[in-house]
């Protein structure tokens, strides 16, 4: 049934007028009447699907209504090069024809800091924490392998709107030492970044990682995994472990809590790190792309 409506959608739309150049923001797989078009690859799952825990119906979705759109596409642009090699290497498009340009940090709606929750003490962050590829479970189980005093002293607060996470997930994140915040908002979130011990990122696979950099610029230091786009974004600026390892997970968190000094270099390196992520260089750098294409 979805499929068929996406058909009709495609066919309504290509009755319309002709396009010069058509951008395509996302991975719906719409697609209109256009000379050209430049894509905006995300992400590609299927070249890892281990790593991104996509579903059955998802697989699908991606094969029989993404991939075949994205395969049409003049130019792309991607925001890692690590997604860059997935493109080359899923569809064969000149090297020169996919572009990595890396998001800068962006303007908060809203600007108005809200206020900690009460009770909150030191704690770990998880941002997006309700995806299944945030690896959320492997650092609730590392945590409970480090000592009663660090177990008694920080709790892990996550963040985000529900995604994939199903019926166990939830028991999972119902213990003790866990703050549920679900969504918050953009004036709570940038308090968080800024009063937490750290940011988990331990994910199994992303296509660039934003919290990264939100962390980052305002000193809160980074665990993150050490695959997928993660070393590339973070560079020197931040702790790593091994996703699959539970144990290195244990042994990184402990190191990212309690080195003092490892911190305040992870802290200053971030400052200086964050900075190379511009917004306004970034957006100037696809307003480039869309006019030569426009031009040629």
């Amino acid at each position: 049934m979805f499929f068929e409506l996406l058909k009709k959608q495609r066919a309504k739309r290509n009755r319309k007028r002709f396009f010069d150049l058509y951008i395509e923001p996302s991975y719906e797989g719409v697609s209109f009447n256009a000379k050209k078009t430049l894509g905006c690859i995300h992400d590609l799952p299927l070249c890892d699907e281990k790593a991104w825990l996509i579903s059955q119906e998802m697989k699908i979705f991606w094969r029989e209504a993404v991939l075949p759109i994205m395969r049409t596409y003049t130019e792309a642009i991607c925001f890692s090069e690590c997604v860059r090699a997935d493109i080359l290497k899923t569809f064969g498009f000149p090297k020169e024809k996919v572009h990595v340009i890396y998001h800068g940090l962006r303007e908060y709606r809203e600007q108005h800091l809200e206020p900690l929750p009460p009770h909150l003490g030191e704690f770990i962050l998880v941002v997006g924490a309700k995806a299944k590829r945030r690896n959320v479970r492997g650092l609730i189980d590392a945590f409970r392998l480090l000592s009663q005093e660090l177990q008694s002293r920080f709790k892990i607060v996550l963040t985000g709107a529900p995604n994939d996470i199903d019926g166990y997930d939830k028991q999972y994140f119902s213990q003790d030492f866990i703050i549920n915040l679900n969504y918050v908002s953009d004036g709570l979130l940038q308090t968080l970044y800024a009063n937490a011990r750290l940011l988990w990122w331990g994910s199994f696979a992303e296509g660039f990682g934003l919290p990264m950099l939100e962390a980052m610029h305002v000193g809160c230091v980074v665990l993150a995994s050490n695959v997928s786009c993660m070393p590339e974004i973070l560079g020197d600026a931040g702790v790593y472990c091994n996703p699959y390892n539970i144990a290195d997970i244990a042994r990184q968190l402990e190191i990212a809590l309690t080195d003092e000094f490892l911190r305040q270099e992870c802290i200053k390196k971030g400052l200086e790190r964050a900075k190379l992520f511009d917004f306004k260089e970034s957006m100037q750098k696809h307003i480039q792309i869309v006019e030569r294409m426009l031009g040629d």
